[in-house]
């Protein structure tokens, strides 16, 4: 994922681990944070990084953000709310490292074990901090929100204009005639 914002930090001149590295937040980025994300605003943003070396060449990213967000509610399209407070952990390799142990391929297929936490790919020597923020933001924003007004349950909406309607073709007709045909043949 690729947004038009740009952040980036170099995995060879690492700040000290101690050090926390913010965001600068404008209501430009906002705007695309929110466009990137698919919703109807980001209202509030506020993001914290840290970093710290890891496997020689690695690097292991902590983030805690803040936001808050509007998007449309799926049943009335009533603006909904979304006050988001996380963190997370990534941790990244250069695409050439020794440390990267590549997945194994059996039969022209990779074969992942699912209990494995695989690093990212450093791709250059650089990391661009809104495009990770935003991926890490898009996995926790709620794909179908409700307003509190919205109804519990779905409304079906009966549709009677083809009740009166009999199917053109019974399937199983052919089959019984099939079948009866046999018997006699017997």
């Amino acid at each position: 994922m690729t947004s038009s914002l740009s952040f980036l930090i170099s995995v060879n001149n690492l700040p000290p681990a101690s050090e926390k590295i913010s965001l600068p937040v404008t209501q430009e980025a906002l705007s695309s944070v929110a466009k990137a994300c698919d919703v109807n605003s980001v209202q509030t943003l506020e993001a914290v990084f840290r970093f710290k070396r890891w496997r020689k060449h690695g690097v292991t990213l902590n983030c805690d953000f803040k936001a808050k967000i509007e998007q449309e509610c799926i049943a009335t399209l009533e603006p909904v709310f979304s006050n988001i407070n996380e963190s997370f952990e990534r941790q990244f390799l250069p695409e050439r490292s020794s440390d990267y142990k590549m997945p194994e391929i059996i039969d022209g297929e990779m074969v992942l074990d699912p209990e494995a936490d695989l690093p990212d790919i450093i791709v250059g020597n650089t990391l661009n901090l809104w495009d990770i923020l935003i991926e890490e933001l898009i996995l926790v924003i709620d794909p179908f929100p409700r307003s509190d007004s919205a109804p519990e349950e779905a409304i079906w909406v009966e549709d009677d204009t083809n009740e009166d309607l009999e199917p053109t073709h019974k399937p199983f007709s052919d089959l019984k005639a099939l079948i009866t045909e046999k018997k006699s043949n017997n």
